[in-house]
């Protein structure tokens, strides 16, 4: 690192770090606001065709927008310790949070669609107590190394797979980091190593998932684990749960050294095989593993939106429908519904639901195949829902959806403002005109953005 130079933010860049211009180079300065003026640290060396990121040093100048944050893990931290990834932005007041959001959306949008309509202000389920939201709490099990290492759990540094050791967590549901710190003090207590995996043969401790049910009555919880020979912590998880079990407790079997959270196994150990949730007055079934928005509170705002754009009478397509958040409160009004997924495991889900909620087996008819494979045999009519992942839709999929002009509207909910763009360029160009953009804030304390926007042909 070079020594510390004085520099004015100018901007915020898609990663929400905040953007300066050091001897002419674009920096991204994590952890500051647009406007604040701050020393910061340059690295020695950065490749021509990557972002220089430089490190604060000092905030002289802050911004009336920046707040203490109240997390001890988040931000610059003392020397050889990182922050933790979890958040990017406690340091922003929550207004400000909002605002930043919704300007990022209205540039997004203009830039692809001139002449579309200005964003709604950003519509937030926790505008009072932003904090508490997730409601899918997830830690990393490591551990500390050497023949006294000692089991750590907390979440990867941005950028990184270096784990961040933590004691709090003020963004999950609390019921879920009781759960998850509990176990980490009872596996702690007995003996158990965290996942080391240059070892020859690995601990088996290696993350906890808790999904926690919005009106808090039920917990889902999910050890993951190498391999289910450690008697130590089957010993620690019996002990922990023994007086205060969660409403269903999983073993998941990872033992592959990648990023992902989950491996290919599950079995149940004990209790429910899934959670059950509520949103917008349908029953959901969620088993340990399968994809389930993370806050339900703004899940419902989602389906809100749905479901006030979709006219009920029209058939609906619902493009990447997951476990049927969208198809199943549209079938449990009346629509029909064909809903297409290629995750078995949330088709699975969807289903359940299905039969859970007594809706007909015609009202929702599910597809398990991948979007782009399904709309070649399907024929779009009525109205079309999609929630793409981050990445979009697939390549393909909006030509044969709309190329024939025959759906009459549709609601795109995406969760990436940049594919969001690009996507919303090619629908246009088949004809259908932006009639709104309604952007929501399910992650607060990150730069990530959802946004509802609604279609319509020939307007």
């Amino acid at each position: 690192m070079h020594d510390a130079v004085d520099a004015a933010i100018v901007g915020m860049d898609a990663n929400g770090d905040g953007v300066a211009v050091v001897n002419g180079r674009r920096v991204a300065v994590p952890f500051t606001i647009t406007g604040e003026r701050v020393r910061v640290r340059l690295p020695a060396r950065v490749p021509s065709d990557r972002v220089a990121r430089a490190e604060l040093v000092e905030v002289d100048q802050p911004s009336p927008h920046r707040v203490r944050a109240p997390c001890r893990h988040f931000g610059p931290q003392p020397p050889r310790t990182l922050p933790c990834g979890g958040c990017t932005w406690q340091h922003i007041a929550y207004p400000e949070q909002l605002r930043l959001k919704t300007d990022t959306v209205a540039q997004v949008v203009h830039a692809a669609v001139p002449g579309a309509p200005p964003p709604r202000p950003m519509l937030s389920a926790a505008l009072d107590h932003p904090w508490g939201f997730r409601h899918k709490v997830h830690f990393v099990v490591g551990d500390s190394g050497g023949p006294r290492g000692r089991l750590m759990m907390g979440h990867l540094a941005r950028g990184s797979r270096q784990l961040v050791p933590v004691e709090q967590c003020p963004v999950h549901a609390e019921a879920g980091n009781t759960v998850a710190f509990a176990l980490r003090d009872a596996c702690r207590r007995g003996g158990v190593r965290g996942w080391e995996p240059d070892k020859r043969t690995p601990s088996a401790l290696r993350g906890v998932a808790v999904r926690v049910s919005h009106a808090g009555n039920e917990t889902l919880a999910t050890i993951v684990a190498a391999h289910d020979r450690d008697r130590a912590l089957r010993d620690a998880t019996r002990h922990v749960f023994a007086k205060t079990p969660p409403t269903g407790l999983h073993l998941n079997l990872h033992d592959r050294d990648d990023g992902m959270i989950f491996g290919a196994r599950t079995r149940r150990l004990s209790g429910v095989e899934r959670l059950r949730e509520v949103v917008a007055g349908v029953s959901f079934l969620i088993s340990p593993t399968a994809f389930f928005q993370t806050n339900v509170a703004a899940a419902e705002l989602l389906v809100r939106l749905v479901l006030e754009a979709v006219p009920q009478d029209l058939p609906v397509l619902d493009l990447y429908a997951g476990a049927g958040l969208f198809a199943l409160p549209l079938a449990q009004r009346g629509q029909a519904v064909t809903a297409v997924e290629a995750n078995r495991e949330a088709v699975g889900d969807g289903r359940a639901s299905q039969r859970l909620n007594r809706i007909p087996d015609d009202r929702c008819r599910w597809v398990s195949a991948p979007v782009e494979v399904a709309v070649k045999k399907l024929r779009p009519s009525g109205a079309v829902v999609l929630d793409p992942p981050r990445e979009g839709c697939a390549p393909g999929v909006l030509n044969q959806v709309f190329g024939g002009g025959e759906p009459v509207m549709a609601a795109y909910v995406s969760c990436n403002p940049d594919t969001l763009g690009r996507d919303l360029q090619s629908i246009v160009a088949h004809g259908y005109t932006v009639a709104s953009v309604q952007p929501v804030d399910m992650f607060p304390h990150t730069p990530h953005i959802e946004t509802v926007v609604v279609l319509r042909f020939g307007l």
